[in-house]
């Protein structure tokens, strides 16, 4: 491998180093040929492939003479492309690499990024990428391909105050199930947390396994987006000690039992649920009616000391969408319980 990516969290009054754990599986294609771990989505889809590091847009700084690249290149999935290794029962892991960004492609919708528990047998993958269009923005969420465009999962993080100009940049996910079968991943850009925490699916179509892999993608029925990669590396779970600095200087390892108020509120379909913990303990999060009916149950499980971000679609226990209307979410441990308002409207 041409460096080892320790990757580590830098902040002004603490910090979460590498444990040093050996990679279950790395990647940096200077063998001039990719690994023979890697497989396809998707049927008739285009290999990964190792190219000629002057191949790429911008030479990646001390990344060898050759780097990973795929793309969707007779738009036969829309132009968007897919490379994975591991397993279907791959799970509790953290994927980085080095990624070639794009900001404001010619092709428009166009953005590149790694993929995580991805299972073709279910039709559904998870990514995060950088989409540095208007919208100047991260999006987190999962894909179903048999619905083009389907997702129930997503979240946005402005990337506003980060380095959004056109190159290489390092990307990085943990994934943790949590007691009860929830998926939580928490994301990383240059080194820099992502968002409020760890992100929780909490859908009736949540996968809690998968392949790892990189992501490339511009809308079109003609081609499809070059992607660049290099450095890929995947490791067993490793858990951040201390979770975020706030703009404040403040230490996010938490200090508190703590509900927020949801965003966007009013909302419609979906709406996010930023909560916090500071003691290891049994967490429920429900939502109910005004007159008291449980309406979903969003969490129920032991958690960490940490902060946790969970979208709700606006749907009852048994997936079916609710009416507009106030309802109240909850959150409860064994001896404190918060509750707050929301409004959907459609």
């Amino acid at each position: 491998m041409k460096r080892m990516l320790t990757g580590f969290m830098l902040f002004v009054l603490t910090a979460t180093i590498s444990t040093g754990q050996t990679p279950i599986f790395s990647e940096d294609f200077e063998s001039g040929m990719p690994s023979t771990d890697w497989s396809l989505y998707r049927l008739g889809e285009e290999p990964i492939e190792a190219v000629d590091m002057s191949s790429a847009p911008q030479a990646l700084a001390d990344g060898g003479s050759y780097v990973g690249y795929i793309n969707d290149a007779d738009a036969s999935y829309a132009g968007a492309a897919i490379a994975l290794a591991g397993t279907a029962n791959d799970s509790n892991y953290t994927i980085e690499g080095d990624v070639y960004v794009y900001t404001y492609h010619p092709g428009g919708s166009a953005y590149t990024g790694l993929a995580f528990y991805a299972d073709s047998s279910k039709n559904t993958y998870y990514k995060l990428v950088a989409d540095f269009d208007a919208n100047n923005r991260f999006r987190l969420y999962n894909n179903h391909v048999d619905t083009l465009g389907s997702y129930t999962f997503h979240q946005e993080f402005d990337a506003s105050g980060v380095d959004t100009s056109e190159g290489w940049h390092h990307m990085k996910i943990v994934t943790e199930n949590l007691p009860g079968g929830y998926p939580s991943f928490t994301c990383y850009y240059d080194g820099e947390m992502l968002g409020d925490g760890a992100y929780i699916d909490s859908s009736e179509s949540r996968l809690t396994s998968g392949q790892w892999g990189v992501y490339a993608f511009q809308f079109s029925f003609s081609t499809g987006l070059p992607g660049y990669f290099d450095n890929i590396e995947v490791t067993e779970e490793e858990v951040p000690v201390a979770i975020k600095e706030g703009p404040g200087g403040t230490l996010a390892t938490p200090l508190s039992f703590a509900l927020a108020q949801n965003h966007p509120n009013p909302f419609n379909p979906r709406t996010t649920i930023n909560f916090q913990i500071h003691t290891g303990t049994r967490v429920i999060l429900e939502v109910y009616s005004p007159t008291g009916q449980m309406i979903n149950k969003l969490i129920d499980g032991y958690l960490s000391p940490r902060h946790y971000s969970v979208v709700w679609d606006g749907r009852d226990a048994t997936g079916r969408p609710v009416p507009s209307g106030i309802y109240i979410y909850s959150l409860t441990n064994a001896t404190q319980r918060e509750a707050k308002r929301m409004l959907l409207l459609k």
